[in-house]
């Protein structure tokens, strides 16, 4: 049963009521970060989440299924930067990849009780931003094809296209 600003709730009821009581005070922004180096041995680690303060007093061991978005993002498109260096000889040391959204939801239950959501919470997912961070000696021309091959052709970045979407690329020379 998830925890909304220090309140559980698990009827349509309880979650229309704790959103009405707190309006937009139950927006926030997830973080899930993923990270790789040539060290480890498995590139598809488990992201940290990081849940937005509404919903901070959540179990850390439960990951909700609107959250698990957020960490397969963040694990399936990390997890292409090593594959598609390695496939362009591109030396790439280590990637930390972190996709940040702001997550609204309001748009589930709106007219549930007179609950009216903003619109721009019609989905619940209002943006998705991607923070490529790589350790690289390459040029960065090359890293930068390889950030946008990585984004725009990974496949559950496809399925979130809906989405305002935008990304950004640091490198940090090894």
């Amino acid at each position: 049963m998830p925890i909304v600003l220090g309140e559980a709730v698990s009827t349509v009821k309880d979650i229309v009521s704790v959103l009405k009581k707190h309006g937009d005070a139950v927006r926030g922004t997830y973080r899930a970060r993923y990270r790789y180096d040539p060290q480890s041995n498995n590139p598809y680690t488990t992201p940290l989440v990081e849940r937005p303060e509404s919903l901070k007093d959540n179990p850390p061991d439960v990951i909700y299924p609107w959250e698990q978005i957020f960490a397969a993002a963040a694990v399936c498109a990390g997890s292409d930067y090593p594959m598609l260096a390695a496939h362009g000889g591109i030396d790439l040391r280590s990637i930390e990849f972190v996709a940040e959204g702001v997550f609204d939801p309001r748009g589930e239950f709106d007219g549930f009780d007179g609950l009216e959501a903003p619109m721009d919470a019609r989905h619940c997912f209002v943006s998705l931003h991607l923070a490529a961070t790589v350790g690289s000696s390459a040029p960065r021309t090359d890293l930068e094809r390889l950030h946008e091959r990585a984004i725009s052709h990974n496949m559950v970045l496809g399925a979130l296209r809906g989405i305002p979407m935008t990304s950004e690329l640091i490198v940090r020379q090894a």
